[in-house]
């Protein structure tokens, strides 16, 4: 079934606001400055880039575009902690969004190659960020 990338985003951000994870979505998708400070623990947001196309027919085409998982997480004066615990959310968010695709449907599936992370502190700011970027294959509707 052909889909869209919105879609996918909705579907992906209800994987990270259920079980297990519980997070809360952002403000706005494009930064965490929206939301107040004491309860910027464990907000995230999802961003996504175009990727590579593939031809298709009847309106339709394989798609694989990028989507960003940015989660942040207070470090409460113990950052080792909180940088361990975005790798492990790094890991399991990906596997959650993986079977997510393939048990729910199979309407998008993750490529292995081409996930990544990253772990940074903006300037000034109380909290670490993850930003998991995760390749997405479906069939798109043009």
């Amino acid at each position: 079934m052909a889909q869209t990338i919105d879609v996918i985003r909705d579907r992906i951000a209800s994987v990270c606001a259920s079980g297990p994870f519980h997070f809360v979505e952002a403000v706005t998708p494009l930064d965490f400055d929206l939301n107040p400070s004491q309860q910027i623990d464990q907000v995230f947001r999802i961003t996504s880039e175009a990727g590579a196309i593939i031809g298709g027919f009847n309106y339709s085409e394989e798609r694989t575009d990028l989507v960003s998982i940015w989660l942040a997480r207070k470090h409460r004066a113990d950052a080792p902690a909180a940088y361990r615990q975005l790798i492990t959310d790094a890991s399991s968010i990906r596997a959650a969004v993986i079977r997510d695709g393939i048990q729910n449907g199979g309407d998008y599936c993750v490529p292995q190659d081409g996930s990544g992370y990253q772990v940074e502190q903006l300037d000034g700011r109380e909290f670490l960020v993850l930003r998991l970027t995760i390749p997405v294959n479906f069939e798109a509707t043009v």
